[in-house]
């Protein structure tokens, strides 16, 4: 078969020089030989496999040889081929760099070229349209219209005929029937596609006719039936409709015709007017005849009597009665013919006997029920048709619903009855056990509430009691009270939403739960054991625990019977089965069904769906309403299947899903549901080959083995063609396949055809296993931590599709091989370090697997001091340690010592390390240094003249923080001093931060307010006291009148009380200070005598 090519010329001229040119080309001379010139001519792959490029060369040494070398992107450094011919053949569409090294003796030099082949295959698809000449014909034509792909010859492989290849589009003469369609295209693949021919001619079906329910005259009546034909069969216009009325009474028959021009496409009524004859029932005929002389026909039986129907309805103690009447003439009569003597009917409607025009009436009162008995009654309508009903309404006492237990808090028990829709009014014991205190029959009515009776404290035995209910029905009652027995926890564990934790329900068969611990719990529990959870005990004395790891548990459970309960409980997760469902390709349709073992969760319920890629969203199959991620589905997101249902007959092609939605216990959210998506699956009209691969994995047979995945409708038939004729029937594993390049096709059911071309050394696996990176984690002190082993996956598997493999995680190799004890995916490792052994497999070509492992590490996170703020005072250095005994330090300043000396506040930080290989732990510490410096006072601020109450505040500058003291030992955070007496004081002013002190000497002054100058040696002299502070104070005393009487500074022994050699008289004067630093005080004092 003859195939396109798509060239495309690459050409190089190569000159001698020790040069590198990089832009689509290269040239590296290796020895003294003349350049040459390459050319690579590429042949694009227009069908799979069939890429080549033909290389050329000129100018090359006389002599020489030339082997052309192939790569393929991006793995530049492996060859693929080799060869001293001009082509390489079979080639995918990629990039490609073809080397050509010309030899001549011990010299050599080479030229390369890269290059593209594109991709211009193209699918093959189609659509098939059918054609008639008239309606009413009984053959018709099939047309295949390509839609893309190149397609060369067209079959009918299947149907009520078939025909041999044609290069034409177009089959003719065929009768009507399925057909399925086969078409090739240029590359021998070929699709097929049925359909189904339909002729234009009617498949009418007639209902059964229908008059009205009440009609409106008693000669004729209104006749309707209605025709319909199926989806595939319009119906085709005019239709003749004849009528064909047989008369009761025996007169001839006659007809009546009618005429439909045109209508709907697929259903109508057809109404007609026929006589009456009186009450008689008689018959019509239809006939339909359309303009093909197809008749379609049916046969009508019309009774114009009424029919009538009495039924009961629940009331007090009883029933009402609703009469129904059908097919009548209004207005109409009623007539109760037997009834119960004591049933008056118009006390329970008073319209009785009528007239009535309503289709139901009721017999009834608020007060009482229709008495029980016989009914008889006769209706008569208009036209005086009549019809009758009888029933009979028979007391029915409804069965008491009786609960006798024994599992509370005493060996006594108990008896519960309720009776359903009534009360109860009396309850009497008839027999009891010989332990029962009372004297029988003994009348225990107290014990009814709200119309339930309920009693406690009954020893165990059998009893008969005689309830007497609201309406007077009288029930006797056997039952027992079983002995006491001690009931165990009632249990219930569930998986959660997450494949790592479960659910659980605990309650207590005796009484309501009042305390509950945990006492065990797996490592990754991550509160404190024992913990104390008897606060989420809900309402109805139980608990209901969700999100825990899964794991063994030990709890210590109190009732409020006080009994102790220690289970030792497991904790189960969900493991998902994300390949629960079975798929069934058929020829133009598929099958889908759930197939779930899976017993771990509740309330579960399947959705399908299909993925629209216009909006990338999935939805219903057919209506395609969109759903949202992450809701519940519905019946318009999805289609609800049951589990072990299946779906038939899907006519659809695309991406499709199953999501399996269930519950775990939440009692805060008791609507809260889990999802878990299955894996999704595609479905195509075309035979589909998923992949090729060699068995070379761990349980295969060998690389030599290849393996060929399909989707379409088997069986299949898989053969070799090229380099030679194969026919491996349904076996998808050629074996023992020899290196080379092979063409391999591939035939599903419905005559689908694809073919591949492969070169057995490119094959990968089926299960291609990478090494990830080892995990590691930190840790403050526990050598054990909470591994997401999933985490993995992705280097794991590379860049093969996650959806096609399932990875478990193991702890020993031989786990691994079989399979065995998969660890949950967050996983607590028990040693440090430790190895973790990894499988993967193929969901669905479970022929082998691979193996892998690494490892889990913790590192030990730096501990150390908390941070610390330290002072430097101005000018001065300060050093900053870091703790000693760790791998690297890393300071904000750069530097990478353990300590470091500065000189200016900031704030510094060090990163310090524990180093393990490419990995490390590291915490980080921060020091604020802060400057300071010593004190400068810049004023003292003195309020004295006081005897006992002075003060002064000191006014400093500077960058510290400063304390304050008057002694030089004790000091004061505040810069105020009071309550002083006068005197002499040195101020001290520290900086806290060990910067230095700082003082100043001052004094508080005061004056005597008298003295008394008689010369016996006390108090002969009036002064300032503590006036040898300020000797340079000036002191002036005058008198009131302003006269100055004497002056005097600091050192003086003072004023006598003279003036001028004079005693001065017993009075009082005044003074004026001025002070050393310039302020002033007046004052006055008292000279006595």
């Amino acid at each position: 078969m003859h195939h396109k090519a798509f060239h495309k010329v690459y050409s190089l001229k190569l000159k001698f020089a020790l040069v590198f040119f990089a832009l689509h080309f290269s040239t590296f001379c290796l020895a003294q030989l003349p350049s040459f010139d390459l050319t690579v001519i590429v042949v694009d792959e227009t069908c799979s496999g069939n890429g080549a490029l033909q290389m050329s060369v000129s100018n090359t040494t006389s002599g020489s040889e030339i082997v052309y070398t192939l790569y393929a992107f991006p793995d530049i450094n492996t060859p693929i081929a080799q060869t001293s011919d001009n082509i390489f053949n079979n080639l995918n569409a990629g990039e490609y760099r073809v080397i050509a090294t010309q030899t001549l003796n011990d010299n050599e030099n080479t030229a390369q070229q890269d290059v593209s082949i594109s991709d211009l295959t193209t699918e093959l698809d189609f659509e098939i349209t059918q054609s008639t000449v008239n309606n009413c014909d009984t053959i018709g034509s099939l047309i295949v219209n390509v839609t893309s792909g190149s397609a060369i010859s067209f079959e009918i492989i299947s149907g009520p005929v078939t025909t041999n290849i044609q290069t034409s589009n177009e089959f003719h003469n065929l009768p009507e029937g399925t057909y399925v369609i086969r078409v090739f295209d240029d590359c021998n693949n070929a699709l097929t596609k049925t359909y189904t021919l339909i002729l234009n001619t009617n498949n009418i079906e007639i209902s059964d006719g229908v008059i009205p329910s009440i009609h409106n005259s008693c000669t004729d009546i209104e006749l309707s039936n209605s025709i319909s034909s199926p989806p595939e069969n319009p119906i085709i216009y005019p239709l003749d409709i004849t009528y064909t009325i047989f008369p009761p009474d025996g007169s001839p028959t006659f007809t009546i015709t009618q005429t439909i021009t045109s209508g709907a496409e697929h259903y109508m009524d057809i109404l007609q007017t026929i006589p009456l004859y009186g009450d008689q029932v008689f018959n019509v005929d239809i006939l339909i005849t359309d303009s093909c002389g197809d008749e379609f026909s049916n046969s009508n039986e019309i009774n114009p009597n009424p029919t009538v129907e009495l039924l009961p309805y629940d009331a007090f103690c009883g029933y009402h009665l609703n009469l129904m009447i059908d097919n009548f003439m209004p207005p109409y009569t009623v007539d109760f013919v037997e009834a119960p003597p004591e049933f008056t009917p118009n006390e329970y409607n008073n319209t009785y006997p009528g007239p009535f025009s309503e289709p139901s009436i009721f017999f009834q009162t608020t007060n009482a029920s229709i008495p029980f008995g016989y009914y008889s009654v006769l209706v008569t309508d208009a036209c005086g048709n009549t019809a009758e009903y009888a029933i009979v309404l028979e007391e029915e006492l409804p069965e008491p619903d009786v609960d006798a237990a024994n599992s509370g808090c005493s060996v006594n028990g108990s008896i519960n009855i309720s009776i359903p829709d009534r009360d109860i009014v009396s309850v009497i014991f008839t027999a009891a056990p010989n332990t029962y205190s009372n004297t029988l029959p003994d009348d225990v009515s107290s014990f009814i509430e709200n119309g339930v009776f309920s009693m406690d404290n009954l020893p165990s035995g059998n009893y008969s009691l005689t309830l007497i209910d609201e309406c007077d029905g009288e029930h006797i009652i056997d039952t027992t009270v079983p002995e006491f027995s001690f009931r165990e926890l009632s249990i219930i564990n569930r998986a959660d939403c997450s494949t790592d934790t479960g659910s659980i329900r605990i309650a207590s068969g005796h009484g309501n739960i009042t305390s509950i611990t945990i006492t065990a719990a797996p490592n990754n529990y991550n509160e404190n054991i024992p913990h104390d959870i008897s606060h989420l005990i809900n309402g109805q004395g139980a608990i209901v625990l969700n999100n825990l790891p899964s794991g063994d548990y030990t709890f210590e459970i109190i009732d409020e019977c006080g009994f102790e309960y220690f289970p030792n409980i497991y904790i189960n997760s969900y493991i998902s089965t994300p390949n629960a469902y079975t798929l069934n390709r058929n020829c133009g349709s598929f099958d889908v069904g759930v197939l779930d073992a899976d017993d771990s969760v509740t309330n579960k319920s399947y959705w399908f769906q299909k993925f629209f890629p216009e909006t990338g969203s999935w939805g219903h199959p057919y209506t395609e309403e969109l759903y949202t991620e992450g809701d519940i589905p519905n019946p318009d997101t999805a289609i609800e299947i049951e589990n072990e249902e299946t779906l038939y007959n899907i006519f659809l092609t695309g991406t499709f899903r199953l999501i399996k939605v269930f519950q775990s216990y939440n009692d805060i959210n008791s609507d809260n549901f889990c999802l878990d998506i299955f894996n999704e699956f595609e479905v195509s009209s075309d035979l589909i080959l998923s992949g090729i691969y060699n068995l070379g994995c761990e349980g295969g047979t060998g690389p030599s083995d290849v393996l060929v995945d399909v989707a379409g409708v088997e069986p299949y038939n898989f053969s070799i063609i090229s380099p030679y004729s194969f026919d491996n029937g349904e076996n998808n594993i050629f074996s023992n396949l020899a290196p080379g390049i092979y063409e391999i096709e591939v035939e599903d059911a419905c005559g689908n055809i694809e073919n591949a071309v492969i070169n057995i050394e490119d094959l990968l696996p089926v299960v291609n296993i990478n090494t990830p990176d080892n995990m590691f984690t930190c840790s403050n002190e526990s050598a054990s931590s909470t591994f997401d082993l999933t985490n993995q996956n992705s280097q794991i598997l590379g860049n093969q599709n996650p959806d096609n493999f399932t990875i478990t995680y193991h702890l020993s190799q031989i786990d691994a091989n079989s399979g065995d004890n998969p660890l949950p995916n967050n996983y607590v490792n028990t040693s440090n370090p430790q190895i973790i052994y990894v499988r993967v497999i193929h969901n669905t070509l479970n022929v082998c697997y691979a193996t892998t492992s690494f490892q889990l590490n913790i590192g030990t996170i730096p501990n150390f001091n908390a941070d610390e703020n330290i002072t430097i005072c101005n000018g001065s250095l300060v050093s900053l340690n870091a703790i000693s005994g760790y791998d690297a330090y890393e300071w904000s300043t750069g530097e990478t010592t353990q300590n470091i000396t500065v000189s200016e506040s900031g704030t510094y930080t060090v990163s310090v390390k524990n180093l393990y290989g490419d990995n490390f732990c590291e915490s980080t510490q921060t020091f604020t240094v802060t400057s300071s410096s010593i004190a400068t006072i810049e004023n003292i601020d003195i309020s004295d003249w006081t005897s006992n109450n002075n003060t002064f505040t000191i006014t400093v500058s500077g960058s510290g923080d400063y304390a304050y003291s008057i002694d030089g030992i004790t000091y004061q955070e505040e810069n105020v001093f009071v309550g002083l007496e006068p005197g002499a004081y040195t101020v001290f002013v520290k900086d806290l931060n060990n910067c230095g002190i700082i003082s100043e000497d001052i004094s508080l002054l005061n004056n005597p307010q008298f003295f008394t100058p008689n010369n016996d040696g006390y108090n002969d002299y009036w002064q300032i006291n503590e006036s040898q502070a300020e000797p340079n104070i000036e002191v002036v005393v005058f008198d009131r009148y302003g006269k100055i009487l004497s002056s005097f500074n600091g050192n003086s022994i003072g004023w006598d009380g003279t003036y001028n050699g004079n005693n001065m008289p017993t009075n009082d004067y005044w003074f004026l200070v001025k002070r050393e630093d310039g302020t002033t005080h007046k004052g006055h004092f008292t000279l006595k005598r």
